[in-house]
């Protein structure tokens, strides 16, 4: 199984993954500080390999 840290915020990063068949796990609240969106959630992915 293969995890990656995506920042929510980058949508394009989050279906780039999934293209992949990357699944989102789960949300980690405020776990990025965007220089100017301020702190951001980021997502787990993952995929079984």
């Amino acid at each position: 199984m293969q995890y990656n840290f995506v920042i929510s915020t980058n949508e394009r990063a989050v279906r780039l993954w999934q293209s992949f068949g990357f699944e989102i796990a789960g949300r980690l609240p405020r776990a990025f500080e965007h220089p100017t969106r301020g702190y951001v959630d980021a997502y787990i992915m993952y995929r079984d390999l």
